[in-house]
Formats: structure tokens, C-alpha cells, sequence
């Protein structure tokens, strides 16, 4: 099990965002909309429509990239570069084209007479989920420009669209989350019962919270990181955990992007050594 990897610095933001084609009302730019639901809509399916360019100004680290509810099938593509020249003559990195769905389900593993078609996540769940693409570097980079290439033409909507666009050196601590940890599907739909019996639902939609602490952490990286988290982000700002990104099977389920449920305080519990406890709660 990797350790967790925490985004909460994401360069998009303060970027500037070109090329592609893209709906008047809903631009490229609500990519750079914490609220995930302010959709990126390009006007068609084409190559040349759906693809974007980010320049972030001067050179920034990154280390994780992820394009958040997005509309893609499973048939869809993505490519991402990193360079320091516009023209991207020169990549750092350069993923080539890869599934932006990637495969979920171990051969066997599916109920009998049950059968998805590259071991893809299944349509009907992904839209529960809202389905997302990640990309964790292994080196992190220095660069100055992204390129982000999407190609799903024969998409039935007619469009590609997402909703929100990270990219961010990720801080991964140097002792994992603690045992105990929790992931739990918080349910605040209202239910009322009639006196004859009947029971009344108005739904609201599912969100995930993540609860976990990490212990053992010395005063540098406590006050350098985790401390800080608290300060720079408060209740309001958003944050990307993936609580384990060596299981690529299970990132839609262990990736959650969302706020800081409340600030906590650190704690010393023991001779130079400090522990927070943290708890995110989704956007949905």
C-alpha cells in the first residue's frame, strides 16, 4: 500500500487557459471552478475542439494531474505533456495516448454470467461516481506548460465536457495514514413516515467523507505541511486525497476531492513527534 498522496496546491487555477473549442456559456475556464458541477463543454467532438493548452506562468512543480467528472466513454482517450516551451517541441513528459477509463475489475472477478468489456468500470456505477482521470507522476517535474489532448469522437453526446482540472505537486507524507482510517457514503436524504405506515423520501445525493489521521510525523513536516494545509485552506478551499495510488483499480473509489470538513488541531503526543487528524468531505 502507497502512502496517501494529498493535492492541495493546484497551479490550474491561477493558469491561463487556451485552444480547443469550447461552449460561450460554459468556457474552459470553469475548469478552474472548485465546484466540480460548473462544467468545461466543447462545442463538438472533434480533435482539434477538445483539446486545451495551460500555461502556468514560470515554471511549477508537478507531480499529479487529474481531469475531474468528465463525460468521456469507455472507449475514450487522453494525452498529457508537460514542457517548458509553448510549442511543446520538447516534452518532459509526454504519456502518449492511453484508455482514460482504466481497467477495474481482475479477470474472474465479476458475478457469474456478468461480463464488461475490457474490465472497465461499468457505465451505470461510473455515473454514481462521476467518473475522473488521474495521472500521478513518477518523478515529479518542472514545467511551464501543460497540453491535455481528449479523443472520444464517436461520444453519443456530441460533446466531451469535465469539471474541473487539477494540477499540483502532491505532498505524500513520510508515514501513511494510521490504522483506523475511515471511508464512509454520507446520506442526508429526509425520510418522514405517515401515521399509516408509509414511508416519504425527498433524496439527495450520496457524498463520500474521509476521515484519517497521521501520526509519528516530525516538526518540519508538521508545521512545514500539515499545519500549514489548515492555514492555507480553512473550510472553504478545495483538496485532492488518494488514499492509495498504488491501486489503480480502486482510484475512483479511493480518490476524494473535496474541503476540509473542519480544522483540527496537531497534537505532540510524544518526544518530537506530532500527529493531526483530518477529514474531507466530497464535492459533489
Amino acid at each position: 500500500m502507497g502512502n496517501i498522496l494529498i493535492a492541495d496546491r493546484n497551479r490550474a487555477d491561477a493558469g491561463i487557459l487556451s485552444a480547443g473549442s469550447w461552449v460561450a456559456t460554459l468556457p474552459l475556464a470553469n475548469l478552474q471552478d472548485r465546484q466540480p458541477t460548473r462544467l468545461a463543454r466543447s462545442t463538438d467532438t472533434a480533435l482539434a475542439s477538445t483539446r486545451f493548452d495551460l500555461d502556468l506562468g514560470a515554471p511549477r512543480t508537478i507531480s499529479l494531474l487529474a481531469l475531474l467528472r468528465h463525460n468521456l466513454t469507455q472507449g475514450g482517450r487522453w494525452r498529457l505533456r508537460l514542457s517548458d516551451a509553448a510549442d511543446f517541441a520538447a516534452a518532459l513528459l509526454d504519456t502518449g495516448w492511453r484508455d482514460i477509463w482504466p481497467e477495474i475489475t481482475p479477470f474472474g472477478q465479476d458475478l457469474w454470467g456478468e461480463f464488461i468489456w475490457g474490465g472497465k468500470l461499468d457505465p451505470d456505477e461510473a455515473r454514481t461516481y462521476g467518473i475522473s482521470a488521474y495521472h500521478v507522476l513518477t518523478t515529479p517535474l518542472f514545467a511551464r506548460h501543460l497540453r491535455l489532448e481528449l479523443d472520444d469522437q464517436d461520444n453519443p453526446d456530441g460533446f466531451l465536457q469535465a469539471g474541473r482540472l487539477i494540477a499540483a505537486p502532491a505532498w505524500q507524507p513520510s508515514r501513511n495514514l494510521a490504522y483506523g482510517w475511515e471511508l464512509r457514503h454520507v446520506d442526508e436524504s429526509r425520510t418522514i413516515r405517515s401515521r399509516g405506515g408509509q414511508l416519504y423520501v425527498d433524496p439527495l445525493p450520496l457524498r463520500r467523507r474521509l476521515s484519517f489521521t497521521l501520526d509519528h510525523l516530525g516538526a518540519d513536516e508538521m508545521l512545514g505541511r500539515a499545519h500549514e494545509l489548515d492555514r492555507e485552506k480553512g473550510i472553504a478551499g478545495d483538496v485532492l486525497a488518494i488514499v492509495d495510488a498504488d491501486q489503480p483499480r480502486h482510484l475512483h473509489r479511493l480518490a476524494i476531492y473535496g474541503t476540509l470538513g473542519e480544522t483540527t488541531p496537531m497534537a505532540n503526543p510524544s518526544f518530537e513527534r506530532y500527529s493531526k487528524r483530518f477529514v474531507i468531505e466530497e464535492l459533489v
